[in-house]
């Protein structure tokens, strides 16, 4: 019986969502906990893949279980899975699915980039300038330069919505981004130029120009992954998850001129953000438990 697991994890214990020989990966985890229960004998899928250091708020992979689990889904499963696995990792939702579920083939994915822990943000940015900027990367472009080259696939790539991730005090948090499918490194590009935007740097119109022709060559820049979290997927074979966040992320402290000094509120932010974000995985399975 095949079954789709809804998953999150925090990315710094990891290289990256994918196996990988010799290196610590999300899949080999997830690989590692159903052959100590017997499932899954020739391996975990998971839908959507990230860099090394990229969280996940969710996922979803497909294991293969014995029929007999079928009458304990979801809590049984939960449960043996999340026993065994890593705390950075917790699975909290699991559905039957059948055999011909591509759990690659998501209808969309959407990303969030937290730009406010960025250590050149400028604070008291204005909102409505703020989304113009996003909106130059709506729509249908050439990604060119905008990823890391991997091989001969299409940069054409459609954003179909791009917004402020914002406070209730409308605090600018970051930006999240929605798409069928993304390049490598192209969100944590796509924040860099944001930011270099906003610092002065890049022009509205270097954006632009890049977008309209792969020929003409930029450096926006590359982000850093830990910002970065898989927020959201939609799959047609899957029942429809909750988009919204229960909490907002905490306030961030004021980065200094030492960069010694930002070193350690950068760990400091680090650490507050995971902790978000496990508070949020938390409240998603203690809903699936209550049902």
């Amino acid at each position: 019986m095949k079954v789709a697991i809804t998953f999150s994890y925090l990315g710094d214990e990891y290289h990256g969502s994918q196996i990988q020989p010799s290196l610590k990966t999300v899949q080999g985890e997830l690989q590692k906990a159903c052959k100590r229960l017997k499932w899954s004998p020739k391996g975990v899928k998971i839908s959507s893949r990230t860099d090394a250091g990229v969280n996940a708020r969710m996922n979803f992979a497909v294991v293969e279980v014995p029929e007999g689990i079928k009458k304990d889904l979801p809590e049984g499963l939960l449960k043996g899975l999340n026993d065994i696995l890593p705390s950075s990792i917790c699975v909290y939702d699991a559905e039957e699915v059948s055999d011909d579920c591509n759990i690659r083939n998501a209808k969309s994915r959407i990303y969030r980039y937290r730009m406010e822990l960025l250590e050149n943000w400028k604070k008291n940015i204005d909102l409505g300038h703020y989304n113009d900027v996003l909106n130059l990367f709506l729509g249908e472009h050439d990604f060119s330069n905008f990823y890391k080259k991997e091989d001969d696939r299409s940069t054409i790539r459609i954003i179909e919505e791009i917004s402020p991730w914002v406070s209730k005090e409308n605090r600018i948090i970051g930006f999240e981004i929605k798409s069928k499918g993304f390049l490598w490194n192209q969100v944590r590009r796509i924040a860099s130029c944001i930011n270099g935007i906003l610092n002065g740097d890049f022009s509205k119109k270097d954006v632009i120009q890049s977008l309209k022709s792969g020929s003409m060559k930029f450096d926006f820049g590359l982000a850093p992954s830990r910002w970065l979290t898989l927020w959201h997927l939609d799959h047609k074979k899957l029942i429809p998850k909750i988009r919204t966040s229960f909490t907002e992320p905490p306030i961030v402290l004021d980065f200094e001129d030492d960069r010694r000094v930002n070193s350690i509120i950068i760990e400091v932010e680090a650490k507050k953000h995971h902790a978000w974000l496990q508070f949020e995985s938390s409240q998603m399975l203690k809903i699936k438990l209550e049902e």
